[in-house]
């Protein structure tokens, strides 16, 4: 039996599935859950005065929504809850060094302290 792209993905043709899911609720669910966050980053630029991203907080609140949508992405679409266990400890142990070394980077050049760039 052919499956269609509005057919529930059986378990049995998912490595490590736990339950059947439905491909369009969940990637309709995706597509806006990331356009709202999308959304709150923009506002971040049109209302600067906002008290939750005035002032020095606007880098660490669109690093969080960076974060969020990559996390997001990642978890939906390389169907990472899916892959074996050491296959996304693998992933994940290579991202956070990656956010390591950026956050290192942002410190270095005193991205967080403004006026203080050397």
């Amino acid at each position: 039996m052919a499956l269609t792209s509005h057919d529930p993905i059986p378990t049995s043709e998912l490595d490590g599935a736990v339950r059947d899911y439905s491909r369009d609720k969940v990637y309709v669910l995706t597509a806006l859950f990331l356009g709202l966050v999308t959304v709150v980053e923009i506002l971040t630029y049109a209302f600067p005065d906002f008290p939750a991203w005035s002032g020095n907080l606007v880098i660490a609140v669109l690093m969080i929504l960076m974060a969020v949508k990559f996390f997001t992405v990642v978890y939906i679409f390389m169907h990472l809850r899916f892959d074996k266990p050491l296959l996304s400890w693998v992933f994940w142990s290579g991202l956070v060094l990656a956010a390591c070394v950026y956050m290192v980077m942002l410190c270095t050049f005193r991205i967080f302290w403004p006026g203080q760039h050397g």
